[in-house]
């Protein structure tokens, strides 16, 4: 075991020693992870209150059939009647206008004999401008629906509460934790698998390929260290690596959310983009921590032997990060697609596959739902591939053709 040790020292020393590896190990992880998560939500933020700021440009034809509701139109906030458009469906398309309306010429007619009346609203779907501005008519539509409805109810002498049927009370019985697990949940996951792969990429190329490029390979392999010993220590080394990447990434974003009043944005503490009190709770159970990072642990193990395994087939370090480029997309891609997927129900067989299941049952771990059979399976599964992984690498490292390829 000590040359294991001997070999772990001098790797971790090299790693230290590059500034590249470095930064991918402690400032990337550290910088990256908050600058996307506050960067998401304060940009979120920003969206929804530029939009609220935004003045929409409505088009307003036949309005002299509908004074009152033109009025109330032109009489609304951030709204701008644009007047004299021929053509309003290309003024909407050029984006000289967000919507228009066109009042039947028969409006006051069919007020007057109690008539259902249809207005006509052109507006572009790819549009966000033009979204605002029906939420702003359909506001204005309802009051007047309102004051109409009141006015007959008057001159009838009828109550209007004759209209009030059933109502709906709706009450959420997800806890704020669940729903703050179920935000983490879309963005955590990727993030643990995605450092667990980076975080040791740059270690693992060096102890592999950067020893063949630098001729290097050749006298370490003359030493009395017995290979396997050799690719334990590397593969250590890697792991170390890798780990510590995923750790100052979690704290770094937990340190991200707790100072950088990301939190009171989420609950709503801060009301500048209009969102409500959502009661979200980012507070993580010692359990979910715990399962969480012994996951981790497996998948840094399986990856750090994946990565050796790749690299050392490399002539240099340039062709290593080609070859692992698209071992990276097989991963994370599939990650990417399942969170995409809206209401997904992982079956039993997805927590089989390695580093999916381990996403999906991070997931679930942050919504507080502790399934035995999800987590076991998972645990064994990253337990076989990280043993399989090992014993591909040691093979390898074994194989002079593959060693000392030109």
């Amino acid at each position: 075991m000590k040359q294991v040790f001997v070999i772990l020292k001098k790797e971790l020393k090299d790693t230290l020693r590059d500034k590249r590896t470095l930064g991918f190990m402690i400032l990337m992880p550290m910088v990256l992870m908050p600058a996307i998560i506050i960067g998401m939500f304060k940009f979120t933020e920003y969206q929804m209150q530029k939009s609220k700021e935004k003045v929409v440009k409505v088009a307003l034809k036949n309005q002299e059939a509908a004074p009152e509701i033109a009025a109330m139109i032109q009489s609304q906030e951030k709204v701008e009647v644009v007047g004299g458009v021929t053509d309003l469906g290309q003024a909407i398309k050029d984006q000289q206008i967000d919507a228009a309306l066109i009042f039947p010429l028969d409006f006051q007619m069919k007020l007057a004999q109690e008539q259902p009346i249809e207005i006509e609203i052109l507006r572009h779907s790819l549009n966000d401008s033009s979204g605002n501005a029906i939420a702003k008519i359909s506001q204005v539509t309802t009051l007047f629906n309102t004051q109409v409805l009141q006015s007959r109810f008057s001159a009838e002498s009828v109550d209007p509460k004759i209209l009030s049927g059933v109502s709906l009370k709706i009450e959420d019985v997800a806890t704020g934790q669940e729903v703050g697990g179920f935000g983490l949940g879309f963005i955590l996951p990727l993030f643990i698998v995605m450092w667990a792969i980076v975080g040791g990429q740059y270690t693992a190329i060096d102890a592999s390929a950067g020893e063949k490029e630098r001729k290097t390979l050749e006298s370490l392999l003359l030493t009395p260290v017995k290979r396997l010993h050799l690719v334990v220590g590397k593969f250590l080394a890697v792991a170390v690596v890798a780990l510590t990447s995923v750790v100052i990434s979690l704290c770094s974003l937990y340190v991200a959310v707790r100072y950088s009043g990301l939190d009171s944005l989420m609950q709503g503490e801060t009301q500048t983009a209009g969102i409500e009190s959502l009661g979200i709770d980012f507070t993580l159970e010692p359990k979910v921590i715990g399962l969480m990072f012994v996951v981790s642990i497996l998948l840094v193990l399986m990856f750090s032997a994946v990565l050796l395994s790749i690299s050392i087939f490399a002539k240099s370090y340039k062709e290593a990060q080609s070859l692992i480029g698209p071992a990276y997309l097989v991963v994370i891609l599939p990650i990417s697609l399942l969170n995409s997927i809206p209401n997904f129900e992982a079956s039993l067989a997805i927590f089989a596959i390695p580093a999916v299941n381990a996403a999906v049952l991070f997931k679930e771990l942050l919504m507080g739902n502790f399934n035995s059979s999800h987590i076991w399976l998972t645990i064994i599964s990253l337990i076989i591939f990280a043993a399989v992984s090992i014993v591909i690498a040691t093979r390898i490292y074994s194989k002079e053709s593959v060693l000392f390829r030109s």
